[in-house]
């Protein structure tokens, strides 16, 4: 039976069961509201951004989504034989921290190109910061533009995490999605003004019309601390 139900969907059998697992989670302890899918039609690719607080963000943008959603992961938590599972089993994108990681931005392409959707947290690890997002890189408006692609603001309310990787699967929430509209690379000169608007509009589904984007620097690289804190909670890391 189960095959079946997998079978009219794009997941295998396993992908399937932690698909219900993740919805189980999302309505039940997270108590999770989303808009009813996407303003995208399937065979249209998109890069979805958006804000980073919580290590179960992408569940959050699953549920909205409704389909797979291909997320950047930063390449050193493949190597851990758990996550590294999880991971290739939801088509997480390996890619290298700071920098440009030339194969992560040509498979992603790729997938665009192909009609895929590929999320990109432009914050590049969890704000636990007193700011609404930190500097972000402008690797997510790179892929837009290299795919001819538009990116997709979304805001995310309410998502729950303390300090570790598994601390939200012990913890209820009220989630909310807020979903924004198209932004296209042929309006932008370049990738950082595109990436700037990117924040602002997630800023605006959020209430915070004075916010104003800051990009990171160019060779932006974790500090000690922010390496010490990733160990234990898988991010994502888009390429610049």
């Amino acid at each position: 039976m189960l095959w079946l139900f997998a079978r009219r969907t794009e997941y295998t059998i396993i992908q399937f069961l932690l698909d219900r697992t993740a919805f189980i989670l999302l309505r039940f302890l997270w108590h999770t509201k989303a808009p009813c899918g996407l303003p995208l039609s399937r065979d249209q690719g998109a890069v979805i951004v958006a804000n980073h607080h919580s290590s179960v963000d992408p569940f959050f943008i699953h549920l909205a989504a409704k389909r797979r959603v291909r997320w950047f992961v930063a390449r050193e938590f493949f190597a851990n034989w758990f996550f590294g599972w999880f991971l290739n089993e939801t088509g997480a994108i390996p890619t290298r921290r700071g920098g440009i990681d030339n194969a992560s931005v040509r498979e992603a392409v790729k997938l665009l190109q192909e009609g895929k959707w590929v999320g990109v947290l432009p914050e590049g690890r969890i704000n636990t910061s007193d700011q609404f997002m930190m500097p972000v890189r402008p690797g997510a408006a790179l892929l837009a533009r290299r795919a001819n692609v538009p990116i997709l603001p979304v805001y995310i309310e309410g998502a729950p995490y303390n300090k570790t990787v598994t601390s939200p699967f012990f913890m209820p929430a009220q989630v909310t999605i807020t979903v924004g509209e198209l932004i296209y690379p042929n309006d932008f000169e370049s990738d950082q003004a595109m990436i700037v608007a990117a924040v602002k509009a997630i800023a605006q589904l959020a209430d915070q019309t004075d916010y104003e984007p800051t990009l990171a620097g160019k060779n932006w690289k974790p500090t000690p601390e922010e390496l010490a804190q990733n160990q234990q909670s898988p991010e994502d890391d888009p390429s610049e």
